[in-house]
């Protein structure tokens, strides 16, 4: 059965208590005086003696990060947190990682504070709207900052990202991490980054990929043998159009990568993909289209598959939702290690396999292609016996199925009678039209792990059967939540 729901913790309680009361009191207060007030607090005024009282200095580094924490939640610009709050109030010589929540923050706020901050390892300031200037203090105070995020941070420019890593600073050697995708940060930002900061391992701006180019072009006329950064995660996506050999640079120039994701768009094409066989970290590859791409800028026998056939072993996430066409036989035959795999529509003919190979990969994978799978999104065309052999993986946590028609309530009986869904924990089915409440029965009463159900125009998935469920995990107390879209 899924798991039943747990006593909230008296840690998680406490945090949320102190989260609602920083939401009403203006704190810090000093707490003895606190605990004796016997009227309204806001009738209560503060004395000079309380104004530099502050409780959380007391805390533990990792208490006062839970609390800050609590109040960020997803950083977007539609997310941005309703109650500012006096993030001085929580700021210690203690702290190694300072998340500020997504809020309008200014140069000022953040000037009286970042001085204590010299032990701060991990740094986010989304959607502020620090300055320049605020680059050059962080640049002076934080000197064994790993990672920076300041990403939609509007008032930002290059040349605030020249005063955070000249060659003369210690941050320029410390530094691993800068996630700065900030409109008027440049191509010319990006160069100087990679060029003063040797240890940088990740970074993200829209101008990454032509920003490499350049570094690789300008390093390879400079010297026979490019040298090389130790960027370990890229995502490649040219202002234009990709140029012939250009992927290659950025792969010589980047030899450690072991996550990449490749925006296609016009002008790359299947040769170009092979030059990732020499990436020999490479675990994570994801191909996704781009906004401007047609969809026929390559294609998966030639341009993909070769390089399955060459380094498919060393990956673990493999999500190639670009390509209306895949042969999943290749990918099994050559991708053992998988953990994660996207993909759409399966089309045999596209496979570089014998159809002796492909017969015996039948016969030998048996119920379960990749032992060590735990997420899968596909779907589609794909067949009874291959999405049997999908969902059979035993590890499997996650799944994602959309506009399928081989998955009816039969298939998943035998799914579930196989024993084989007993670790998932969240499945979501969009616009698969052949699956009813029968079926899954089973599978919301049966013995397993599951959290999330979730259905979107499945149209034999009525309101009411998903009441029904929800009900009857309700009354057994279960953390189970069930939807329909």
């Amino acid at each position: 059965m899924p798991k039943v729901k747990t006593v909230i913790s008296l840690y998680s309680q406490c945090i949320n208590r102190v989260k609602s009361h920083l939401k009403v009191f203006d704190i810090p207060v000093d707490d003895k005086l606190l605990t004796t007030w016997r009227g309204s607090p806001w009738d209560r005024k503060r004395t000079e003696s309380e104004s530099d009282m502050n409780p959380f200095e007391t805390l533990p580094a990792v208490l006062l990060d839970a609390i800050i924490q609590s109040f960020c939640g997803s950083q977007t610009e539609n997310t941005i947190v309703k109650h500012h709050i006096n993030i001085r109030n929580f700021i210690t010589t203690k702290l190694q990682k300072l998340i500020v929540p997504s809020c309008p923050y200014d140069y000022e706020q953040f000037s009286n504070f970042l001085p204590k901050l010299e032990k701060l390892q991990v740094l986010a300031l989304c959607y502020s709207n620090i300055d320049d200037s605020c680059l050059k203090l962080i640049a002076t105070c934080c000197k064994n900052l790993r990672i920076l995020d300041i990403s939609k941070c509007k008032k930002l420019t290059d040349t605030g990202i020249e005063w955070l890593v000249p060659k003369t600073a210690e941050l320029s050697k410390t530094l691993l991490e800068l996630m700065v995708g900030c409109d008027a940060v440049t191509k010319r930002g990006i160069i100087f980054v990679v060029q003063n900061c040797p240890s940088l391992e990740v970074v993200e701006n829209i101008n990454v990929f032509d920003a490499l180019v350049e570094l690789a072009r300008s390093s390879a006329l400079a010297q026979s043998n490019i040298l090389n950064t130790n960027i370990t995660r890229l995502i490649l996506r040219p202002a234009e159009v990709y140029l012939s050999g250009q992927l290659e640079l950025v792969v010589r120039f980047c030899p450690s990568v072991f996550h990449m994701i490749i925006f296609v768009k016009e002008g790359l094409t299947d040769t170009d993909l092979f030059c990732l066989t020499s990436l020999k970290n490479l675990q994570i590859l994801k191909i996704i289209r781009h906004s401007s791409s047609t969809l026929n800028e390559i294609t998966f026998d030639k341009s993909l598959a070769p390089v399955l056939k060459v380094i498919g072993s060393l990956l673990e996430v493999l999500y190639i939702a670009y390509f209306e066409l895949v042969d999943i036989w290749t990918v099994v035959k050559f991708c053992p290690n998988l953990m994660s795999l996207s993909l759409r529509n399966h089309c045999q003919s596209l496979s570089v396999l014998s159809e002796n190979e492909i017969i015996q990969l039948r016969n030998e994978k048996g119920r379960g292609y990749f032992q060590d799978l735990k997420i899968l999104g596909g779907g589609f065309n794909l067949s009874n016996d291959i999405l049997f052999g999908l969902l059979s993986c035993p590890l499997l946590e996650s799944v994602w199925i959309t506009h399928c028609d081989a998955l009816t309530d039969e298939l998943l009986q035998e799914v579930i009678a196989n024993g084989s869904v007993k670790n998932l924990k969240i499945l979501s089915l969009n616009f698969c039209h052949l699956v009813t409440k029968q079926g899954l029965d089973a599978l919301v009463m049966n013995d397993n792990r599951l959290e999330q159900l979730s259905f979107r125009h499945c149209l034999n998935i009525t309101q009411q059967n998903v009441c029904d469920w929800n009900e009857y995990a309700r009354c057994r107390n279960w953390e189970l939540r069930i939807n329909r879209v």
